[in-house]
C-alpha cells in the first residue's frame, strides 16, 4: 500500500514538472528581438508616457526601426493604433498613451517631429507594452553595399566613420526605453 502511494506521489511530481516545463513558454514572447515593458495605465485626465533612446553604441545599426503597441488587458488587444517608426543614431523619440478624450494632451497640442501618440477610445484602461523590431532577421549586422574587404579577408576595411556608418544590429533590445 506505501510503495503504491509513494508511485503515485512520484508520477504527480513527474506530470506536473511536464506540464510546466511545456506550458511555460506557450504564451512568451521572444525575448531575444523583443521587448515588453510591464505595465501602463490612462484614464481622462492621465497619461502613460514612454522615452526610446538610441544610444549610438558600436554594433547598432545607425537606423532602427520599431513597432510600439499597447496591449489591453481588459480586452487582450490593442489599446489604439499601433505606432512604427525609425530611431535615428543619438536621437530619442517621446511616445505618450492617452485617451481620445484627453483634453491637453493630444496631436495638435503637441506637434513635435520627436513624439508619437497611441490612442485609445476608452477613458480607463490599463496593460502592457510590447515593441517589435521593424527589421528581420535582428540577429544578421546589416553591411552597406560595396565595402572593401580587409586584406586577410576577414572583414571589413574600417571607413573611419563612427558607429561603421549605418552598419551594425538592427535589435530593438539594443535601444533605451524610459519612462
Amino acid at each position: 500500500m506505501e510503495t503504491k502511494r509513494l508511485k503515485r506521489f512520484f508520477l504527480r511530481i513527474a506530470m506536473t514538472a511536464f506540464l510546466v516545463l511545456l506550458a511555460g513558454n506557450a504564451f512568451a514572447i521572444d525575448n531575444r528581438t523583443r521587448v515588453v515593458s510591464p505595465y501602463w495605465q490612462v484614464d481622462s485626465g492621465s497619461y502613460t508616457f514612454i522615452a526610446v533612446s538610441h544610444s549610438s553604441l558600436s554594433g547598432m545599426n545607425s537606423q532602427i526601426g520599431i513597432k510600439v503597441t499597447a496591449i489591453d488587458m481588459s480586452t487582450d488587444g490593442e489599446y489604439g493604433t499601433a505606432q512604427t517608426f525609425t530611431i535615428d543614431a543619438g536621437t530619442t523619440r517621446r511616445i505618450f498613451i492617452v485617451p481620445t478624450s484627453h483634453t491637453t494632451l493630444n496631436p495638435t497640442s503637441l506637434t513635435d517631429s520627436d513624439v508619437s501618440f497611441i490612442r485609445g477610445t476608452s477613458n480607463y484602461s490599463h496593460g502592457s507594452i510590447r515593441v517589435a523590431p521593424v527589421a528581420n532577421p535582428v540577429t544578421s549586422k546589416f553591411l552597406t553595399a560595396g565595402e572593401e574587404t580587409n586584406s586577410s579577408g576577414g572583414g571589413l576595411a574600417g571607413s573611419g566613420n563612427p558607429n561603421g556608418f549605418g552598419e551594425g544590429f538592427r535589435d530593438a533590445t539594443m535601444l533605451g526605453y524610459w519612462g
